[in-house]
């Protein structure tokens, strides 16, 4: 192990991601759980390629929330290099990556939907699957370079409870394919390219499009039609989902990669500073929003989550008038067996 560091943050801020990461964490995790609840077992919502793409990026959300947070619980107890230098990076921007990639995935099809007019050209269900697929493949791929065992670290420790504790991973450095590299190098590549660069441009660049198609679309329809159709109204609500997560994605992430790039171009070392910590609470809430913006932009989606809520509140009801009723029946029944016994006893 190679020499440490200490983090420059302050002991508050420390204690507090711990703190209030734990609840946004649990929040985080159940919403997302509620979401993939909600896709699955509404049918007219699993069938579409559009649940396909949320249910798969609800599923991500949550592995990046545990990656995000719940790993650094564990350094307190689990110290091996590969675990904090290696997998705990691969597992945050693997998951991240595949995220944002299911956004961009949610745009395309959003676009291929109201630009095209041949519907053989449409994304299925299907299809869907083997995209969702083909991303995660592509992603794994792609980040695998943080899975290769380091041959040396160092760590970044603050003081829990007057004990040094590791927080985070300093530095590590690999040997592979007859390059040698380190971390800092991947963060710096995955920070100023996929990560914060390729995958914002296309997300951005397909909710333009999709502002643009709709606004045709519409026109075409009041020019022609001289009326507006109910589907345009789903379709905005999908739109402003996506623009809302797209707004949500580029407040709340943004500012974690710039800083953390910048930190590594001009340190050459992970920054560990009060304005990190604090942009990953924002990177944590942004795990987090996918499913309540979903319920603030989609009319459709609380009809259905009040329709379940209504079936389940049906149910309870029943089951419990039904017990009433057993009850009543079996007490009208010993009641007669009593009269009956009193009977032969007279």
């Amino acid at each position: 192990m190679n020499d440490s560091c200490h983090v420059t943050a302050d002991s508050k801020i420390i204690l507090s991601f711990f703190f209030i990461g734990f609840f946004l964490s649990i929040i985080g995790c159940i919403l997302n759980i509620c979401s993939c609840l909600l896709f699955i077992r509404t049918k007219s919502l699993f069938k579409t390629p559009y649940g396909i793409f949320i249910i798969a990026l609800s599923l991500v959300d949550i592995i990046k929330i545990i990656a995000e947070y719940f790993t650094h619980l564990l350094f307190i107890y689990f110290q091996h290099p590969y675990f904090v230098c290696s997998i705990t990076w691969f597992l945050t921007m693997t998951s991240e990556n595949i995220s944002y990639g299911f956004l961009g995935a949610l745009g395309i099809e959003r676009n291929i939907k109201v630009w095209t007019i041949d519907r053989r050209w449409l994304i299925t269900r299907h299809r869907a699957c083997l995209i969702t697929l083909s991303i995660i493949i592509f992603v794994v791929i792609y980040n695998h370079p943080f899975l290769f065992w380091p041959f040396e670290t160092s760590f970044c420790y603050f003081l829990l409870f007057n004990r040094p504790t590791v927080y985070t991973c300093n530095n590590a450095y690999y040997h592979a394919y007859g390059f040698p590299f380190s971390l800092t190098n991947l963060l710096l590549i995955e920070n100023i390219g996929l990560n914060n660069v390729i995958l914002p441009i296309v997300i951005i660049g397909t909710n333009i499009i999709l502002v643009i198609g709709l606004r045709r679309r519409s026109y075409q329809r009041r020019r022609f039609l001289g009326t507006n159709r109910t589907s345009d109204w789903r379709e905005r609500s999908i739109l402003l989902y996506m623009l809302l997560s797209s707004i949500a994605f580029v407040i709340l992430t943004l500012p974690v990669g710039v800083v953390v790039a910048w930190g590594i171009a001009v340190g050459k070392h992970i920054p560990t500073n009060n304005l990190v910590i604090i942009f990953d609470f924002m990177e944590i809430v942004h795990h987090c929003s996918h499913f309540p913006i979903l319920l603030m932009t989609s009319s459709r989606i609380r009809r259905k989550v009040l329709q379940n809520r209504k079936q389940r509140l049906s149910l309870s009801w029943g089951s419990r008038s039904f017990r009433s009723r057993s009850q009543t029946q079996s007490t009208n029944q010993d009641d007669t067996c009593l009269s009956k016994f009193c009977c032969i006893l007279d």
